[in-house]
């Protein structure tokens, strides 16, 4: 109350005061003193809107500065010329592990991993020297002894004077960068392994084409060590040099279309291609990079060439000598003896033949399977990091050393049949079946085949080649099923002379009768690996069983009619089985 009184009082003073005051001074006079200070009014209002304004735009600005300052995605530290932390962000305080508060007057370098401080001493001595900003990479320690890679920026602050004040580092977690360099250098060292493996050749090529477009040529433009080993021709003698000029055009004319399709149209292929003058014959495939050029890769597969036409040989030779043995002769005693002469050559011949077949797959193998493993390794630690091309090429190279894997594993499974002791005794064909069945109880199920069978008799034979041979013809049937319809199979037998005739009868896909010759041959295929897998061998081996039983096996069959497949066991009785 005695403030009110005393405010009033002086209020009452000032007013008589100026009355006072106005009373001196004239009406034209005092209107315009009461302009004045109605302008000046205005302005002291004008100036306050813009100190408030000026004011909020300062708190807004501190506001953002805090935020961009402690949620950066890098962290930022003061430090003093001693190196103790004046100050950090969140964001630093986080890389460490710390809480802000814990690392006030905390020496940074006890952040440092021991084998990085002195690079960090040298670090802050050039930023005094230079009085600039200065880069570094080190490792730091974090609360839980884990660390990680650092990349640091410090700057060197002055005052106006010219006296150092703090040092500010603004630190960057490269761990994930650190460590995606190290895996990359990983793996072009495993990369440069796989590429120089002495089983895989490789040649990256550029086409020459005529005013047409048609190719004519080819350059090489880069090869590997495999290629010098696997062709015989040295780098040197080959880079940037016409194909034609290496070896003769008649040998490689076929090759250079192959190879002009692959560069022009973008198209990969794979295949197999002999070259007489390096006595080669490999398995090649290639594709293109980009417009014009071609990359292929190719490994040897000379022994199994020569394999192939061993096999042809013998079998050509066993022609002529069935043909032989169809010539009457007049001379009874002559013909058993030149028969058995001729039986036992062909025995021999046989016998090394198998061997030679053995021997030689079981060499392949052992290169197989390191091509294999290193094409996959390829495929696992590039795959998703090349272009969808590269992933596709690489996928191709293995599938192929998987079709050649399988092809050796085949080949091997022929060569056995019949090489080991066989023991025969007199069998049920029922019992047979029902243990195939069971094998077979995925597959048929799988494809919700009907398997039916009239009575089957007792036969004389090996029971282990008995389960294989029905297995294989089984299996046969329900690979090449109709789409269209259900598999039925049904097994009926006849007893005829002084033989069982077998035969198993399907509603496949059939085909037409000018195959049927083929289907028997070992690795000929009548349809591509894309409709259907496997390499061909089967029908091969069931042949192989039935002829060590001294029986017979063909194939009668329409297109879209199914297909019947015969086979004979001679009958044998007990008298003559002992």
């Amino acid at each position: 109350m005695d403030e009110t009184i005393k405010n009033d009082k002086l209020r009452r003073k000032a007013e008589k005061a100026v009355q006072n005051e106005l009373d001196k001074i004239d009406n034209e006079k005092c209107a315009g003193i009461v302009h004045e200070l109605r302008v000046h009014q205005v302005e002291l209002n004008m100036q306050n809107d813009e100190l408030r304004e000026a004011q909020i735009k300062l708190e807004d600005s501190r506001r953002k500065y805090f935020e961009l300052y402690n949620f950066a995605p890098l962290g930022y530290y003061t430090l003093d010329r001693k190196g103790l932390i004046l100050d950090v962000n969140l964001t630093g305080a986080e890389l460490l592990g710390f809480e802000r508060k814990n690392l006030q007057k905390i020496a940074f370098i006890k952040f440092i991993a021991s084998d990085y401080r002195q690079i960090f001493h040298h670090h802050i001595k050039k930023v005094l020297e230079t009085e600039t900003k200065q880069t570094t990479e080190l490792k730091q320690i974090k609360k839980n002894n884990d660390y990680f890679y650092a990349h640091l920026e410090t700057l060197p602050v002055f005052d106006e004077n010219g006296s150092f004040i703090e040092f500010r580092i603004a630190v960057t977690d490269i761990n994930t960068i650190k460590k995606a360099a190290d895996d990359l250098k990983k793996s072009e060292k495993r990369y440069l392994e796989f590429f120089n493996n002495p089983l895989l050749g490789f040649a990256l090529c550029e086409i020459i084409t005529d005013n047409n477009d048609q190719p004519i040529d080819f350059i090489y433009l880069d090869v590997n060590y495999a290629f010098e080993k696997l062709t015989g021709l040295k780098k040197a003698d080959v880079l940037n040099k016409r194909v034609s000029s290496i070896l003769p055009y008649e040998e490689i004319a076929d090759i250079i279309e192959i190879y002009g399709n692959v560069a022009l149209s973008g198209e990969s292929t794979n295949f197999e291609y002999s070259i007489p003058s390096l006595n080669r014959h490999s398995e090649i495939f290639a594709f293109s990079p980009r417009k014009s050029q071609f990359i292929a890769f190719f490994t040897d597969i000379s022994k199994k060439k020569q394999m192939e036409d061993l096999a042809k040989k013998r079998n050509d030779e066993l022609a002529n000598i069935n043909a032989m043995l169809n010539v009457e002769i007049g001379d009874h005693e002559k013909a058993e003896i030149k028969l058995e002469r001729i039986i036992d050559k062909l025995e021999v011949s046989n016998q090394e033949l198998e061997q030679f077949a053995y021997v030689s797959s079981h060499d392949l193998r052992e290169p197989l399977r390191m091509i294999t493993s290193f094409l996959q390794l390829l495929e696992k630690r590039y795959k998703g990091h090349l272009d969808d091309d590269a992933d596709e090429f690489i996928g191709f190279a293995v599938e192929g050393a998987k079709r050649m894997d399988a092809m050796i594993n085949d080949l091997l499974e022929y060569s056995r049949v019949g090489n080991q002791e066989m023991n025969f005794n007199f069998i049920n064909c029922e019992k047979i079946l029902d243990m195939v069945l069971i094998n077979l109880k995925t597959l048929i199920e799988g494809s919700d085949a009907i398997i039916t069978h009239d009575p089957l008799p007792n036969i004389y034979a090996n029971e282990q080649l008995m389960i294989q041979l029905f297995q294989n013809m089984i299996s046969n049937s329900i690979k090449y099923r109709s789409e269209k319809i259900r598999p039925e199979i049904h097994i009926s037998v006849e007893k005829k002379d002084k033989e069982h005739i077998f035969s198993l009868k399907d509603n496949g896909i059939g085909m037409s009768s000018k195959h049927l010759d083929r289907i028997f041959t070992l690795f000929q295929r009548l349809h591509t690996r894309d409709e259907y897998e496997g390499t061909g061998i089967g029908l091969s081996i069931s042949q192989k069983i039935v002829h060590l039983h001294g029986g017979k096996i063909w194939a009668e069959s329409e297109p879209e009619k199914g297909t019947t497949f015969f086979f004979t066991i001679p009958i044998k009785i007990d008298s003559l089985a002992k």
